[in-house]
């Protein structure tokens, strides 16, 4: 039997197309995930597959937990009009697995050609190479799939930490044995735990009412240090690692602010410090043994300033992060022999945390340049950042074990597509998931949604109708992550920037869903895409040696101008098409361009272009989140009257999280409803 159609009762599988067809005439489409669950039960028709075989076979490069299979078999159950408590489709076996329990049958009417895979549906045992199982379980599709990226080791964290509470800024002993790790317990307050790592055994470190965060182990692995926030300052302080009695080192500068590090020899302590309040942070080591002070950095003062100062293994330089705004952070390095201080990256970046490759040669940081955090490696000779093949997101805080060991916080906040309607002034969850559902963006008649989400264990494009009913996926991306998608004005295409081994493009979708197009595929980076309302053109963001601006093409993709020269990110245009919208990476502000004369404002200042998805146009004004009341307003372009609507939660810092539908008078936006983080492990290959 070939695996390009087979019948399950009343329903036909085409698996190429990605959909099942009643015999009534329904047709459904089947995300591509779910897809390759049904095809993987119906090789093993009547048997017992184990939830460990169904994960390793659909999610392999991918880490999910339960919780994913778990909803893959409900929607395939609601796809296939199965009762769980009755069913005729699929058997839950409790806590082991899963087994199709009705008829598989092979199409005898349907031809394959030759360039599509066969395989024969059969029972167990199925003798065949892996390779040619990845291929049937992905469907024929991904052989079609040009933007399949090249084989490359992947690496697959494993959970050290990760309770219902939120775990966060780790360290790794040199020694690679033992993580350290600051816990938020259901009390809400906040310690310092110790874990050997490859048990469930844990140390309760400190034990008081104030705040201690931000562990640090000594070379030697006998000891942490950690950070007390007292009523009389910040107090760095050691305990045996095994616990016991407390040493304080020094109470930190008053305005000291961010991470604190040892020097290996355990003579120097490095951390942030300001003489004054508007003052910049610096860099400021302290001798231990005779309590000397000295400045070591001095940022410029238009900036935040210096912080997170980290040693090299071999303590002869201090890498540390100059931080101009949220957006747009530097990674530089100090050489504590020559004095000498060396920029590192240029781009204008959200870096969460950094540390030192174990031979010294490299930093390792967290950032969300692919739109979402992953992890990146800068090389220190030639200056080139790597993305790292982690199969995770949201990474942040790593810390390397001199043995090539990392740990590292992932980020697993519960983002929700929430509503708001003009009309009756109320809010309520549009779709409620416990995955992370973003970049929600309405189909110009108003009737369909789009967004992205993980639900599947990869980010994907979803559609769904606008009351968030009958949700399917509609690309089988092969990136690390898809962001900001947008409609073209007859609802027929759908773009959107992809990120695949660390570059981003423009690409194009059909709405029903296909193959993806590379508009741009160029060598620079290309985000935020957005269509005029006669469809002719897509205006764009583009990267040129970390300046971002604003671009324009034709919708095929060709005829590139430069639009803005002073800088512009998240394009959007009003549906005369008269005035271009769009932030600056490195400012605070809203600003506007009249597109005949080139003329640029500022339209508020109140924006916060890391929320660079948080505004949307009417015809009379924009919606926006106000970054002073963190309220969404609605300013009037006419009498210039500002209006606050309402407060959200939390709006998150990434992609599409606000949109306005016209002809529904209401407004869709992405909210954080729980925050939490884990900590992961990653073992050197």
């Amino acid at each position: 039997m070939s695996t390009k159609v087979f019948y399950i009762k009343d329903w036909k599988v085409d698996i190429t197309l990605h959909r099942i067809i009643h015999s009534n005439g329904t047709i459904r489409r089947v995300e591509p995930q779910l897809m390759a669950v049904l095809v993987y039960l119906a090789k093993n028709e009547g048997e017992l597959v184990s939830k460990e075989e169904l994960m390793e076979e659909v999610w392999k490069d991918v880490v999910v937990t339960d919780n994913v299979l778990t909803r893959a078999i409900s929607s395939l159950r609601k796809v296939l009009g199965d009762d769980p408590r009755n069913p005729t489709f699929i058997e839950t076996i409790s806590k082991t697995g899963y087994r199709l329990i009705a008829k598989v049958k092979e199409s005898s009417k349907d031809s394959v050609s030759e360039d599509k895979v066969h395989l024969t549906i059969r029972r167990r045992p199925l003798v065949i190479g892996i390779s040619l199982i990845v291929l049937i379980v992905f469907g024929a599709f991904s052989i079609l799939d040009v933007f399949s990226p090249p084989e490359v080791a992947v690496y697959h964290p494993k959970a050290l930490a990760n309770s219902d509470m939120t775990e966060y800024y780790p360290a790794i002993s040199r020694d690679g044995n033992f993580v350290a790790y600051t816990y938020r317990s259901p009390e809400k307050n906040w310690d310092v735990y110790v874990k050997r790592i490859g048990t469930e055994n844990q140390i309760r470190l400190t034990n008081d009412a104030s705040v201690e965060m931000r562990p640090v182990w000594s070379a030697d692995g006998a000891n942490i240090y950690f950070m007390r926030y007292e009523p009389s300052g910040a107090t760095i302080y050691r305990a045996p690692m095994t616990g016991g009695k407390e040493t304080r080192i020094l109470t930190t500068p008053k305005y000291t602010k961010g991470n604190f590090d040892i020097s290996p020899d355990n003579t120097e302590l490095a951390f942030n410090s300001r003489p004054h309040k508007n003052s910049p942070l610096q860099v400021e080591l302290t001798d231990l043994d005779s309590g000397v002070k000295k400045i070591m950095t001095s940022p410029p003062a238009n900036f935040n300033g210096d912080l997170h100062p980290t040693y090299s293994p071999d303590g002869t330089k201090i890498g540390f992060i100059r931080e101009k705004n949220s957006v747009s952070m530097y990674l530089y390095v100090l050489d504590l022999i020559t004095g000498d201080t060396q920029q590192i990256t240029t781009e204008h970046l959200s870096i969460n945390g950094f540390d030192w490759s174990s031979d010294g040669n490299s930093l390792i940081y967290g950032t969300d340049k692919t739109g979402i955090y992953k992890l990146w490696k800068v090389n220190l000779k030639d200056l080139k950042s790597t993305l790292m093949p982690v199969a995770d997101y949201q990474m942040v805080m790593p810390r390397v074990g001199g043995n090539g060991q990392m740990v590292y916080a992932k980020l697993q906040d519960n983002v929700n597509i929430w509503r708001y309607s003009l009309k009756t002034k109320e809010g309520k969850v549009w779709r409620a998931s416990n995955v992370l559902d973003l970049n929600p963006s309405y189909s110009p008649n108003g009737n369909k949604v789009v967004f992205t989400t993980n639900q599947s264990g990869s980010f994907q494009l979803w559609t769904s109708n606008m009351d968030g009913g009958e949700a399917i996926s509609i690309s089988t991306f092969k990136g690390q992550y898809i962001n900001t998608p947008r409609w073209s004005s007859d609802g027929q295409t759908i773009l959107f920037q992809g990120y695949q081994n660390g570059k981003s493009d423009i690409y194009s979708i059909d709405a029903l869903g296909g193959i993806p197009k590379n508009l741009t595929n160029s060598s620079e980076d290309t985000h935020t895409p957005f269509f005029s309302s006669d469809g002719t053109y897509i205006y764009y963001s583009v990267s040129t040696n970390g300046i971002w601006n604003v671009w324009r093409m034709t919708a095929a993709g060709g005829d590139r101008t430069q639009i803005t020269n002073a800088g512009g990110y998240a394009p959007q245009l009003l549906l005369d098409m008269t005035t271009l919208f769009y932030v600056k990476k490195e400012e605070k502000g809203l600003w506007s361009m009249k597109l005949d004369t080139k003329k640029e404002q500022l339209v508020t200042i109140d924006f916060d272009s890391k929320k660079y998805g948080a505004f949307t146009l009417s015809s009379k004004g924009v919606y926006y989140l106000n970054s002073k009341t963190r309220t969404i307003d609605y300013l009037d372009f006419f009498s210039q009257e500002n209006t606050s609507l309402f407060r959200p939660k939390r709006i998150p810092s990434f992609g599409i999280t606000l949109h306005y539908n016209t002809m529904k008078q209401e407004l869709l936006y992405a909210q954080v409803d729980d925050i939490d983080a884990d900590i992961m492990l990653l073992e050197k290959k």
